[in-house]
């Protein structure tokens, strides 16, 4: 209590010190700006399905306002990575890629970790997950398992962003700016209010890059991107009681895509051209009933996704294997919930979840003819078979097509002033999760090759298809269960602490067909010689357990709370958690090269701390910073490895660190505004600067490649004036360099590097 009392002195006389001498300097105090949106200028809307209130949440959660984005320069959640503790999004190279980590628990590939929703819309494919986050109202990043309320594929956390409705916000906003590397934004919306009860808005915003890196076998850049999109709203108060929301987005996206460098040489040179092609569009319908003493909410949401992603898979100059994947997506979402909405010792809530996904993909891997050569000739002329390829490109084709549905009922109850204790609750829940995902393949190759016979002897020509076909279905029916504690110590100030259970669904791999069909065509041409025999190599499963993997399962375990230190000043929110992981999903490469799998690594445990600290020492001003540990790792994973000489041997992981799972995470962060009285050239001005490190960041399972801790550092000064605001901007002003992914493909390194230092400036005008 010593070391508090004067801790909290120091403060308050540094404090007092420095507004002081800032009221001076200025001559008067203005509202203040980050801290203010942070506490107060947030309209937070009640959730659908929780019992608890968002301001005093029983979870680890990050809110940001609009001011908080403009601040921080977010524009994806990728810009959210490090800001919110133990949370990190890599950047791939593509909006196709959006893979999330929280807690050190994510996916590369496969189903999401972590779920979005936009006006609780769920976003069903991570390529969905990166888009420009846009007239938004909020955003809510709930780091842990959120299964039971949330159902699959939320065992890492939730994010639940917001955009604003024309009830409650009105006006237009004018924006257009520029940048380095031929950087160009602009965006436009309109809300309005038709009377007191309905009101609509429209936006609309475009983005432009020339690109960062240079390919030098073509001489171009190689990711320069055209990103363009908007949203529509309507929002009625049909009556009292009853009000409908009706939302509509585009986006639209058109980039070059994979700038990956070879790690010794630094350089960008491959010969097939690489891009990401995406149109999205999402609708969505809400309805919500107050009633007495409770409220029944119903949103409805429909999402499609068509995009086309064409890629060199060797990433060199010679011709191995080329991809080309098409997706096209449709997702129905139907949830209807029940919650109480009084101030009662007991709160409730029950719901009912369904959906139906369709997506139909096209991945077609070309092989190319150096990799004819090298995979296909080479193997088969060390056999001793008198075979010659004739093709200079072999297809490998596929149709899949993928429906999965699912079923849920859940409920959450929530006991206050529980033993008469003024504060303490208990929270307890439960999820019955059904899912069916089924797939239908239709892979098939044809190649073309010689046999030379007898000595002097024109060689015979032949042709072999080979074709794979059928279909492969999983159930899964889990329980989802969540227990929480809190106790309320002042409105500003808990502790809670929570146990529940979180699963990320199975599925089938698609890309693994590459190495079926090469395995059948090697067997084929094999049989068809006489006295070869088919030749399999070793032992051969089903198709059905090569292309499948199980779900993921985990149990949170979490001690945490808020801490009002200095009213309305000086608070610090913290976390302590255990997650217990089985059946972890980790991504590989396939034998071949020719793509990705999805396979089970066993067991893992992370374990970590999250810390938080935000300062007002006066009005405009304010400081924050943050951190997260996160200590990831496998538990129990052994794998089995073949030599190229055929011997097999068992190599364990156990004990290394999660691929991808940063082990620390900090930001720390501030604002000072100032108000200019009777100034004929500005009446405000704000300047935010952050700083967001990440790190150390492992790259495959045997952690034989990393990224060390490094850090980027941004500013943005805005200048007001009336209408118009001036705004200039810089990320990673000191030009850190890094790595924001790494990886190994036939025996050579990757990487894809973090973006250069950039600059630029808008004007903003609204209305």
């Amino acid at each position: 209590m010593k070391i508090y009392s004067l801790i909290r002195k120091i403060f308050v006389i540094v404090s007092l010190l420095f507004c002081f001498a800032y009221a001076s300097a200025k001559g008067g105090s203005p509202k203040d700006t980050l801290y203010t949106e942070l506490k107060n200028d947030i309209v937070i809307l009640s959730s659908t399905k929780e019992t608890n209130s968002l301001r005093s949440l029983p979870a680890a959660v990050s809110v940001f306002s609009p001011k908080n984005l403009d601040a921080l320069q977010v524009h994806s959640l990728k810009d959210l990575s490090a800001i919110v503790p133990n949370y990190f999004a890599a950047d791939y190279g593509s909006k196709m890629t959006s893979p999330l980590y929280i807690r050190g628990v994510g996916a590369r590939s496969g189903d999401q970790t972590v779920s979005m929703y936009i006006d609780n819309i769920p976003y069903f494919n991570t390529t969905s997950f990166d888009t420009e986050l846009f007239d938004i109202q909020r955003i809510e990043v709930l780091r842990g398992t959120q299964g039971t309320l949330y159902g699959r594929n939320a065992m890492g956390g939730i994010i639940n962003i917001y955009t604003f409705s024309p009830l409650t916000y009105e006006g237009t906003t004018i924006k257009a700016g520029g940048g380095s590397y031929g950087y160009f934004s602009a965006n436009a919306s309109h809300y309005h209010r038709l009377n007191n009860k309905m009101g609509i808005s429209i936006g609309a915003y475009y983005h432009r890059g020339n690109g960062y890196f240079k390919n030098l076998y073509t001489g171009n850049k190689v990711d320069d991107m055209k990103n363009a999109g908007g949203r529509a709203k309507f929002v009625w108060d049909i009556t009292s009681r009853l009000s409908a929301n009706y939302s509509v987005s585009f986006d639209y996206v058109d980039q070059g895509a994979f700038p990956y460098a070879n790690i010794e040489t630094g350089d960008i040179d491959y010969d097939s051209e690489g891009y990401y092609k995406r149109k999205l569009l999402t609708n969505g319908l809400a309805l919500r009933y107050a009633g007495n003493g409770y409220e029944i909410n119903s949103t409805t949401g429909y999402q499609y996704l068509n995009d086309e992603m064409n890629m060199d898979q060797d990433y060199t100059r010679q011709s191995l294997f080329q991809i080309n994947q098409g997706q096209k997506q449709n997702s129905l979402s139907q949830e209807i919930t029940i919650k109480s909405n009084n101030a009662a010792n007991y709160q409730w809530s029950i719901g009912g979840y369904g959906f139906y996904d369709y997506l139909h993909n096209t991945p077609p891997v070309y092989m190319m003819k150096d990799g004819i050569k090298r995979f296909l000739q080479d193997p088969l002329t060390s056999m001793g078979a008198p075979i010659t390829f004739t093709d200079e490109q072999i297809d490998l084709n596929g149709q899949y097509k993928r429906p999965t549905y699912g079923v849920a009922i859940f409920h959450q109850s929530t006991f206050n002033n529980i033993f008469h204790t003024e504060g303490l609750s208990v929270t307890l829940g439960l999820r019955l999760d059904y899912e069916k995902t089924k797939l239908d393949y239709n892979a098939s190759t044809t190649a073309n090759f010689e046999v030379q016979g007898r000595p002097g002897t024109a060689p015979i020509p032949f042709s072999a298809d080979t074709a794979i076909v059928g279909s492969s279905s999983n159930d899964f029916l889990e329980l989802l269960p969540k227990a929480l504690v809190k106790y309320q110590i002042s409105p500003n100030s808990y502790m809670y602490i929570s146990a529940s259970r979180g699963y990320k669904t199975g599925g089938h791999n698609i890309q693994i067909f590459a190495d079926l069909l090469q395995e059948a065509l090697e067997a084929k041409m094999m049989g068809m010689m006489p006295g070869m025999g088919s030749q399999p190599s070793g032992k051969m499963e089903s198709i059905r357990d090569r292309i499948s993997y199980k779900p993921e399962y985990s149990w949170n375990y979490e001690l945490g709370g808020q801490l009002d230190i200095i009213g309305n000043t000086l608070s610090t929110n913290f976390a302590f958690y255990y997650i217990d992981v089985r059946d972890v999903q980790i991504t590989q490469f396939i034998k071949s090269g020719g793509g990705r799998m999805v396979s089970n690594a066993g067991k893992a445990v992370s374990k970590g701390i999250e810390v938080g600290l935000k300062a007002r020492p006066c009005n405009g001003f304010y400081l924050y910073a943050n951190y997260g540990f996160a200590d990831a790792r496998f538990k129990d994973y052994e794998i089995e490895q073949t030599d190229r000489k055929g011997n097999t041997s068992v190599v364990s992981y156990t004990n290394n660190h999660i691929p991808f799972a940063p082990t620390s995470t900090f930001s720390v962060g501030g604002s000072i505004s100032c108000n200019f009285r009777n100034n004929p050239i500005v009446d405000r001005l704000t300047l935010n600067s952050n700083f967001a490190g990440i790190g150390k960041i492992y790259w495959a399972e045997d952690n034989m490649m990393s990224q060390s801790f490094y850090g980027t550092l941004n500013a943005h000064l805005s200048l007001d004036k009336s209408i118009f605001t001036v705004e200039v901007w810089g990320k990673n002003i000191l030009d850190r360099d890094y790595n924001t992914f790494l990886f190994e493909s036939l025996g050579d390194h990757f990487g894809q590097k973090g973006k250069p230092a950039r600059w630029g400036a808008s004007l903003k005008i609204k209305l």
